[in-house]
């Protein structure tokens, strides 16, 4: 058999001893751009370099609304396990599949997935089940993934600490800790580039670009593979990527692969201390939506971590003789090595290998291409930050990206604050971190000890070596990611939340009033959307079981709700405060950013800055806040067990098993003010460059990893609690194997080709009769909703098949001939409970709003063209209903009947004289039309309706019968009201749509109306004189900040700060 090693090259002669002077080698890059062609929304993309594929080819329109399809392997491997599933009948196999879903609870979805994949199949055969068994076959399947090709399941390994001596006389003694379950990093994306999402994977990154109605070109910033980041390193690669030795000459395509680690600890129970540490892995190569649907197989598993066995305190008592003098820290210092022990341990020699010089895989398309694994971000909140960063927590320098002292963390959004941010950048101190750990581990110094605190204490490091830059020379600082939720949602908004409860008990002067005034207001809001706001059933103020969706709904309806419980000037600033943090907080969650928004975004930031430090300065400085009840309840309990504990500890013996009562001390309330001297609080100034370098904040929200822990705790279930991360991890091989033989093989696509049709059209109402509705019957009561019921109607319909323009059925053209030839079928029309309004998003993606008597209000464009009217009309639709109507007369085109759908509503108007605005901040306001306007009632075309909408009550406005005279039950009010509130609030940052509506900024909203033409109406005749913002471009009538408001005198106008100079003594805000 000849040899297939390459033979040796002699090497070339020696050059001579005085050589020639050799001309300079110059390497010419020639690239080849390509622009794709302008799409409906007018965007396109610039390539750098031209793609080989493009996996949006893939995608269809339905895809847009739903989950992208799993499509089928391009080839399987035939191995043990595959021989195995072949093997098996086909009805045990789809039986398997669908029993190691992921999927634990008998929903609807999971029996009709049962009875159209498993029962109903073509190939099912109850004889193949007469002997089967359940345990057997997962048993059976075990077996076969274990000896199998696929390399991705999980595997059991364990990892060594060092624990110090404390002592220079003993050297460091070796801990191993079992249990680490992991799997590999480079089969993962091996599978993600060759299994069923491999075509939805780039290849190659590109700018995404679209040209405003102005013809200027503007970036857009949505997913990783179109970010500075991402284009950055692909090029990067393209150039200096280094190929393996021996292999200098391969011409394989290079590929960035996005790697993009999440981690985040989870209690399988509310009670007990059952618990999984999972770390799980993304790739940025794949979209961002595909990536946050559960299930889709696009955030994979990587590891669970294990925690310190209680062991190690015998050992380490054992072999440190400090022990008793530094429990504490030496039980923080392991286990901070045990998490890059096992990051070492993950980021393994094969991984290594990669990184450096890639890894050749077959793609999904068959082609060859070299894989270069880049960490882009890693997804954690910050007690993991912490830890992953090898920072101390609650140091002098308490950020992982920035070296800010911690006394200066309540500047955010000032402008030396950014200087910090750029010009003190944290990196590694690998020296220092040596110098310290040999202290420790060598000449046996305390972790803490005034030696190693010398060298650590300066930048707050600790004396652990960081896996990342020990593995991949890797400064893991640029790599953690913002996290809004745990941040913003439940971190600054949560705080602030909180302090606002605080205020009201001390400005009713110890009562609840304040405080039930507020549960009462968020209980009475309605809900919206599928489960976007939902329902307020318990005291808001409480704050029980509240998650971060919960914290964010109480933001998103806060402006009403706090509106009038403190005194004006109070309430003046609190009513922009809330305002601003709801205005930030949607720009931040952002699916799609332009470089108009984040400048917004970036403005907005400074506001917010200014506003709550002036809120914190001139407002709650008026108030004797203290603890909550709920917060004293807590603190007391603490205290009782801790100081039982230590009175029992005194007089016990430490081995003794004796039940320790829980001595509760006489509360006492504690005064606490607003503390802005928080991590999370700096956090907030680090968004706008993030989204700037990686992409919107949905690529790597830890919201990711909390939808994905519903699958481990779905799994814990079905475990007998024993080991159970063990057998976890042996159910998800299960479930990932099954997925991989064929994901499209027994997929259901039922009813896929009705939902898409639907999907595409601009609304959906159901043909059922079930609901006759004679007309005349129906308008013979005296509701006076139906006063010219029939009229109105029929000039409603001769409109629309006369093909006119909408313009609020207002015209009064039709004479009465004129509607007798418009004639409905048997004089009847039939009513339907819903209607499904089906639009595109700012984000070009498909959504619906569902409209019923529950959630009944809907928004239109408005047919009116005079400058300064608002964009929108707004209505409730008090019935949906449909009809065969047939057209007579000269003018009819054609004579059959035909099926016509419309909507009843009741029209609602924006609130003479109030001005609102991005400038004011403050909501619009509408009310409804009062019964005496001849339209106050009407009819509309359902194609017209752009999307539901989320009206908030005015609160201090209160309720009134003046708009509808009448108390007895009308169609007109939903069940049980006898009147109506006299002025509604719009919604607009009920979802991220809704605030690009009405902020005019969505790129997917071809017919954009909103702030700008608002604010300029509103500021005609405005009194409150705004200071211009200069370098806002588009944005400039959006944001603005006030600096010589009518209210200047008393909110302390005089430390105002400026927006250009900020010198070192401001206090950060204006206009309070």
């Amino acid at each position: 058999m000849q040899n297939m090693e390459p033979i040796p090259i002699a090497p070339p002669p020696a050059a001579p001893h005085n050589p020639q002077p050799v001309p300079r080698c110059v390497i010419l890059h020639v690239l080849d751009r390509y622009d794709t062609p302008m799409d409906t929304f007018r965007v396109w993309r610039h390539y750098p370099r031209r793609p080989t594929r493009d996996p949006d080819f893939c995608i269809r329109p339905s895809d847009l609304a739903k989950q992208p399809p799993i499509m089928p392997l391009l080839q399987t491997v035939q191995d043990t396990f595959h021989s195995y599933m072949e093997g098996l009948a086909p009805t045990v196999r789809r039986l398997m599949t669908w029993a190691n879903n992921g999927q634990t609870t008998k929903s609807h979805e999971q029996i009709n997935e049962l009875v159209h994949d498993v029962l109903l199949a073509d190939d099912f055969n109850p004889k193949d089940l007469i002997d089967f068994e359940a345990r057997n076959q997962n048993a059976k399947l075990d077996q076969a993934i274990a000896g199998s090709a696929l390399r991705s399941q999980f595997t059991e390994s364990s990892v060594d600490i060092l624990v110090p001596s404390g002592t220079v006389s003993r050297p460091p003694v070796s801990y191993t800790i079992p249990g680490l379950l992991h799997r590999s990093i480079t089969f993962i994306i091996s599978e993600f580039f060759t299994g069923p999402l491999g075509h939805l994977v780039h290849y190659s990154p590109f700018v995404l670009k679209q040209q405003s109605a102005s013809n200027r070109e503007e970036r857009l910033f949505s997913e990783v593979y179109n970010s500075d980041a991402f284009l950055e390193v692909h090029d990067y690669i393209q150039k200096h990527g280094l190929l393996p030795p021996g292999q200098e000459d391969c011409q394989l395509e290079r590929v960035v692969a996005a790697v993009m680690p999440l981690s985040d600890a989870t209690h399988f129970t509310n009670f007990g201390n059952a618990k999984a540490w999972p770390i799980y892995l993304m790739l940025g190569n794949i979209s961002k939506y595909v990536r946050a649907v559960p299930g889709s197989g696009a955030l994979q598993h990587l590891a669970y971590i294990p925690s310190l066995p209680d062991s190690f305190k015998d050992f380490a008592a054992e072999h440190n003789t400090k022990w008793k003098t530094q429990k504490s820290q030496i039980l923080t210092h392991s286990r901070r090595e045990l998490m890059h022990s096992i990051w070492c341990h993950l980021l393994d020699d094969e991984f290594v290998y990669a990184y450096k010089y890639g890894m050749v895989i077959r793609c999904i398309d068959g082609i060859m291409r070299r894989i270069y694994p880049r960490i882009f971000t890693y997804s954690a909140d910050y007690p993991e930050k912490v830890l992953l960063a090898t920072i101390r927590d609650k140091g002098m320098f308490p950020c992982p990206r920035c070296m800010v002292h911690r006394s200066k963390l309540d500047l955010m959004g000032l402008y030396r604050d950014l200087q910090t941010r750029v010009k003190q950048l944290r990196t590694f101190m690998v020296e220092k971190v040596k110098a310290a750990r040999d202290l420790i581990y060598r000449q046996g110094y305390g972790i803490k000890s005034q030696q190693v605190e010398d060298r650590l204490q300066e930048f707050s490091g600790v004396p652990t070596q960081n896996a990342f830059v020990e593995r991949l020379n890797l400064d893991p600082s640029p790599m953690l990611a913002p996290d809004i939720l745990h941040e913003f949602e439940l971190g600054v908004w949560k705080s602030l939340f909180t302090h606002l409860i605080r205020i009201l008990y001390a400005a009713s002067k110890g009562s609840d009033d304040l405080v039930s005034e507020l549960d009462k207001r968020y209980r009475l809001l309605s809900t919206f959307g599928q489960g976007t706001i939902r329902n307020f059933s318990n005291n808001s103020s409480e704050m029980k079981k509240l998650a971060g969706r919960d914290f964010e709904d109480l933001l998103q309806c806060a402006v009403p709700v706090f509106e009038g419980l403190l005194p004006e000037a109070d309430d003046y600033r609190l009513r922009k405060l809330l305002y601003r943090t709801a205005e930030w907080h949607g720009l931040a969650k952002m699916r799609i950013h332009t470089e108009g928004t984040l400048t917004e975004l970036e403005k907005v930031t400074t506001e917010l800055g200014k506003l709550m430090r002036g809120f914190r300065d001139l407002t709650c400085s008026h108030y004797d806040t203290h603890e909550l009840p709920r917060e004293i309840e807590a603190r007391t309990r603490r205290e009782g067990r801790k100081s039982a504990h230590a009175s029992t500890a005194a007089v016990l013996p430490s081995s003794s098993e004796v039940s320790i009562p829980t001595i509760v001390p006489k509360p006492t309330r504690k005064p606490i003010k607003l503390n802005l001297f928080t991590i999370k609080w700096h956090f907030l100034g680090d968004y706008v460059e993030y989204i700037r370098r990686f992409g919107t904040t949905d690529s790597y929200s830890t919201q990711l990893g909390e939808l994905a822990h519903r699958l481990i705790k779905s799994f814990y279930r079905l475990t007998n609690k024993k080991d159970a991360n063990k057998q976890i991890s042996k159910k998800y091989n299960r479930m990932n194997a099954l997925q991989l033989v064929d994901a499209s093989q027994i997929k259901s696509e039922k009813n896929e080709a009705d939902a898409a049709a639907q999907d595409n059209k601009t609304h959906y109402i159901s043909k059922s009769q079930n609901q006759r509705v004679p007309i005349f019957s129906f308008i013979a009561d005296k509701d006076p909703a139906k006063v010219n019921f029939l009229p109105k109607l029929q000039n409603h319909l001769l409109a629309r098949l006369l093909g006119q323009k909408f313009d609020g059925d207002t015209d009064e053209m039709f004479t009465n001939e004129d509607r007798y030839t418009v004639r409905i079928v048997n004089n009847t029309m039939y009513r339907v409970n819903t209607l499904r309004v089906n639009f595109t998003t700012y984000d070009m993606q498909r959504s619906y709003d569902t409209v019923s008597r529950n959630q009944p209000f809907i928004m239109l464009h408005s047919p009116e063209t005079e400058p300064g009217t608002h964009p929108f009309w707004y209505a409730s639709v008090m019935g949906v209903f449909h009809a065969q109507v047939q057209h007579i007369g000269p003018l009819s085109t054609d004579l059959a009947p035909q099926r016509m759908e419309f909507l009843w509503v009741r029209w609602l108007g924006i609130e003479p004289g109030y001005k609102f605005g991005r400038k004011q901040a403050k909501l619009p306001k509408v009310g409804f039309v009062p019964d005496c306007d001849e339209m106050a009632y009407g009819f509309l075309d359902p194609s017209l309706v752009i999307r539901g909408c989320h009206l908030l009550p005015s609160f201090v406005d209160g309720r009134t019968n003046n708009l509808l005279t009448i108390t007895t039950p009308t169609e007109a009010r939903c069940i049980g009201e006898t009147d109506d509130w006299c002025n509604y609030y719009i919604g607009i940052f009920v979802d991220r749509d809704m605030l690009s509506r009405h902020f005019g900024t969505g790129v997917g909203h071809t017919n954009r109306t909103g702030a700008a033409d608002i604010d300029d109406h509103d500021n005609d005749d405005d009194d409150e004189t705004m200071e211009d913002c200069s370098g806002m471009g588009e944005f400039d009538s959006m944001v603005e900040v006030d600096t010589n408001s009518s209210d200047e005198s008393e909110s302390g106008g005089e430390n105002s700060e400026s927006d250009t100079d900020l010198s070192e003594g401001d206090n950060g805000y204006d206009d309070l």
